[in-house]
């Protein structure tokens, strides 16, 4: 009586495995599309915040209601802009750099998340036939 039972336990044990092997690589998975996410997330956010500021300091600049607030916080900053960061250029190569290591880390991680798999696990069909992962759809 125990060892038909223990057949019955081993085979489904047999076809357990391989879904607990694609369940581990779906966690996998799971957690790098959370870390980029979460980074996706931080990004929002600080461009939201600069887009804030960006719009408070157009509505500053251009409301006439708003003259004194321009004299007071947009000139200085013009002026600092155009007399240190316009004659050294300074701003330009910051930028220029911001952005060619912004394209290779995004190509690093795009490339990354992006991988092929080439591991093919095999599951055994009811009939006994091998058959691999792809070709088990329907």
């Amino acid at each position: 009586m125990g060892i038909p039972y223990s057949k019955q336990i081993n085979l489904a044990f047999d076809q357990v495995t391989p879904l607990v092997a694609h369940g581990f690589k779906v966690l996998q998975t799971t957690r790098n599309i959370t870390y980029i996410l979460a980074a996706i997330q931080v990004l929002t956010a600080i461009f939201l915040g600069l887009i804030l500021i960006t719009l408070l300091g157009l509505i500053i600049t251009v409301s006439p209601d708003l003259e004194h607030e321009r004299q007071t916080l947009v000139t200085p900053l013009v002026r600092y802009i155009a007399n240190s960061a316009v004659q050294y250029m300074r701003w330009l190569q910051v930028g220029v750099w911001t952005v060619i290591i912004g394209c290779v880390v995004g190509t690093a991680g795009g490339v990354y998340v992006t991988r092929e798999v080439t591991e093919s696990v095999e599951v055994e069909g009811p009939e006994g036939e091998g058959k691999s992962g792809e070709d088990s759809g329907s």
